[in-house]
């Protein structure tokens, strides 16, 4: 009837051994009334409303000329720079022409 986890999540409610049932009878009616209200909370960041994790509030480089680069978001971690071999920048150019449409006119 409840997973592993689920039921995990209902043992680590109990504080006191020997009376287990009011305990987590108490945190599952906290955790569902917090629940409930938090999506009611417009104002207020909650886990049902707060902006995923990346987010960078949609501010596009001068690259959004081409479709290809309009991806919003950024990059994680440490920026490294590297030299592209030969046969990489031959499998990029080729992407670059058989998916953005700005290119198609000059490739006809």
């Amino acid at each position: 009837m409840y997973s592993h986890r689920y039921l995990h999540t209902l043992k680590s409610y109990v504080r006191n051994r020997s009376h287990p049932e009011g305990p987590i009878a108490e945190g599952y009616l906290s955790k569902e009334c917090s629940t409930f209200c938090s999506r009611y909370l417009h104002e207020v960041e909650t886990r049902f409303n707060r902006p995923v994790r990346n987010y960078d509030g949609g501010d596009a480089e001068s690259h959004e000329d081409f479709s290809i680069f309009a991806g919003i978001g950024r990059a994680l971690g440490k920026a490294t720079l590297r030299t592209l071999s030969t046969d990489e920048w031959e499998q990029a150019h080729l992407y670059v022409l058989n998916n953005c449409d700005e290119v198609a006119p000059f490739v006809r």
